[in-house]
């Protein structure tokens, strides 16, 4: 398993899928190998008109392309739910900013449950109607389609946010089987804050407790995926930033 230097937090690490070790990832494999919980192994779907996934080579990254309004995936996997806990996801898009305005044909970053049915989550890079924005939005599906919305406190330009890689980590916070409260750092920076409730087991999460990539309603996407954590708690921001410095040289950031 790579640890970097300085290391990654381990405290609480229950998945691991990491696309550059030869262990988690082999050329060619529809299977991304866990590396700390196998049966949370993520399943990399392949078809579907207008879809390329780069599956050929054992890169840096999985890699998804597909035109506006394609519904399909790069992979799924499981998620195991604990009342507080944070997924850590390493990054990158070639879509520009459009200038679309709706999240139907907006690029999909990563899903919790099934789009817009009963209880689930979405992560979304929503030009909102401005040609090179890109404004980073979680949709919180509860029983209420899209009864929540959190626009990023951050906004990103085609400059900053096109052609590199960044650290995306959704924190959730709750208690007696329910997640109540979620943050989102984006590079280590709080970039959104909202309180909702979500319940759990997965029975109550539309589509069960799965983690889809880029997400099922994903629109028109350039996008790679180089790791996806899971932790059985809330990381600090000291913690978020000790990640992030481990691994920023593998992903050319300062």
């Amino acid at each position: 398993m790579y640890y970097g230097t300085p290391p990654i937090v381990t405290n609480g690490l229950v998945s691991t899928l990491d696309a550059a070790n030869a262990r988690s990832y082999t050329s060619g494999s529809l299977t991304w190998n866990n590396l700390v919980t196998p049966s949370l192994s993520a399943s990399i779907l392949t078809g579907g008109a207008g879809t390329l996934r780069g599956l050929s080579t054992n890169p840096t990254a999985l890699y998804i392309s597909q035109s506006a309004n394609n519904t399909n995936n790069l992979f799924t996997c499981g998620l195991p739910f604990t009342e507080n806990a944070s997924i850590e996801l390493w990054y990158k898009t070639d879509t520009t900013g459009s200038g679309i305005g709706t999240q139907v044909e907006s690029p999909g970053i990563l899903q919790i449950g099934t789009y817009a049915a009963n209880a689930s989550l979405a992560l979304w890079d929503w030009s909102a109607g401005t040609p090179g924005l890109h404004s980073i939005r979680t949709y919180v599906n509860n029983a209420t389609v899209w009864s929540h919305i959190a626009s990023s406190t951050v906004n990103y330009s085609d400059s900053n946010w096109v052609g590199k890689y960044h650290q995306i980590v959704m924190n959730f916070s709750g208690s007696a089987g329910k997640w109540n409260s979620y943050n989102l750092y984006i590079d280590t920076v709080l970039a959104a804050t909202i309180n909702f409730t979500i319940p759990f087991p997965s029975a109550s999460i539309a589509g069960g407790n799965t983690i889809y990539a880029p997400a099922a309603n994903g629109g028109s996407a350039k996008n790679s995926y180089g790791i996806l954590r899971q932790y059985n708690r809330t990381l600090t921001q000291a913690e978020i930033l000790q990640n992030y410095n481990a691994l920023k040289s593998r992903f050319a950031l300062s």
